[in-house]
């Protein structure tokens, strides 16, 4: 199905979903549920992707009479995944602020099918393990910005809609949140290469 019919079918499942059919709105999530929790996982960690899944399509389903179709449903989806992610890791840093957790940073779970080589499976977790630690500390907007540009593929000009801010600032908040990634992943090494001197 091309994106442009598959935005015409969502337009159609939305206006039934509007006017209360649960079939329609079932469907809907059932389309596009891997976009919202691959959008938290990468946010907010494995942790808390569930539950702000869940929030999203709460907020979707009670929202949904208001969508005007002033953009794609698509479009319209990650900005309120986008939306929830932030004000589930403000709400994160507020508690983490009053009482300071020293819990692990959260891991991605392994992708299907990487069984046929151990050791590329190995590294690619590992890899995976380090951004997911190395992204707990982009600043969160950056972060969104960064994950809607670089692992959903979006352009600037989608991600400054979803956002709700200008290109220029979708832009600015993309590199500002491939430095903060880069200066992280180099601390995360150094930490690691002082860890090891210190053992042997």
């Amino acid at each position: 199905m091309s994106s442009k019919d598959h935005a015409a079918e969502d337009r159609d499942l939305v206006i039934r979903a509007s006017e209360g059919d649960i079939g329609a709105f079932t469907k809907l999530v059932r389309d596009n549920s891997s976009l919202v929790y691959r959008v938290a996982l990468r946010i907010l960690g494995s942790e808390n992707a569930q539950d702000a899944s869940q929030e999203v399509w709460v907020r979707v389903w009670k929202n949904i009479r208001n969508f005007r179709g002033e953009s794609t449903f698509t479009t319209w989806l990650y900005r309120i995944t986008v939306n929830t992610c932030l004000s589930a890791r403000r709400k994160e840093a507020r508690r983490e602020e009053l009482e300071y957790s020293g819990d692990e940073m959260p891991h991605l779970p392994e992708p299907p099918g990487v069984d046929a080589d151990p050791e590329a499976a190995a590294l690619s977790a590992e890899r995976r393990e380090e951004i997911e630690a190395a992204l707990q500390h982009v600043r969160a907007e950056h972060r969104a910005a960064l994950v809607l540009r670089h692992m959903e593929g979006l352009s600037y000009a989608e991600i400054a809609e979803i956002l709700d801010v200008p290109d220029g600032t979708a832009k600015g908040w993309v590199s500002r949140g491939r430095a903060e990634l880069l200066v992280a992943l180099v601390q995360q090494r150094s930490q690691e290469n002082t860890d090891e001197g210190e053992i042997s």
